[in-house]
């Protein structure tokens, strides 16, 4: 499954630059001042607008939180993200497979925190805190809500599959079994691995 993913993002990567490319060189707009990019990596991506972006839209998002057993948790203000680090970070990436990380990411963070402060009047904010070092740049998405607390996640590798939370089949002791078997020889995907309706 992996082999798979990463050829196909590879490839998606690959043509969404060439047809960027293309298309600005046949406008003479390679590089704007206002949103430096080369085809689809922009050179200059602040970081700090793309977290505020991603805040906007989960906040533009109807608040649909369900927890484990399918209730729905009462409709309340979406927790505040607060940034902090460093604020003017720019660097070079790829602005929609970062903003879809981070998105990701906040998104699980609004989640566990709506869950485990169900019950409270005021949703502790969540903290977004971006690192620059010498060669890398990082970003910390610190929420408080609650962690893991499953008995049944026995190793790191149960943490990662190509899956939604929602496939309950995920978490099955034969599929995780299965996983923690072949996560030192490789895993390979089939047609009968199982999928939530």
């Amino acid at each position: 499954m992996r082999c798979m993913l990463v050829s196909r993002i590879s490839r998606r990567v690959l043509a969404g630059h060439h047809l960027a490319l293309s298309k600005s060189l046949g406008t003479n707009s390679l590089n704007h001042p206002e949103d430096p990019h080369v085809g689809i990596i922009y050179t200059a991506l602040n970081l700090r607008d793309s977290i505020d972006k991603c805040v906007a839209l989960l906040h533009g998002r109807p608040h649909d939180i369900v927890d484990e057993i399918g209730e729905s948790v009462p409709n309340r203000r979406w927790p505040e993200v607060i940034v902090d680090g460093h604020v003017d970070t720019k660097f070079s990436y790829i602005r929609e497979h970062l903003e879809y990380i981070i998105f990701e990411l906040l998104k699980n963070a609004i989640t566990a925190t709506g869950l485990d402060h169900r019950s409270s009047p005021n949703l502790p904010p969540i903290r977004a805190t971006i690192v620059l070092g010498e060669n890398d740049v990082r970003v910390r998405i610190s929420d408080q809500g609650g962690g893991l607390s499953s008995a049944r996640i026995k190793s790191p590798s149960d943490l990662f599959s190509f899956s939604h939370i929602r496939n309950a089949t995920r978490m099955d002791d034969a599929w995780l079994g299965a996983l923690r078997s072949a996560s030192s020889r490789g895993v390979k995907a089939t047609e009968n691995t199982p999928m939530a309706d």
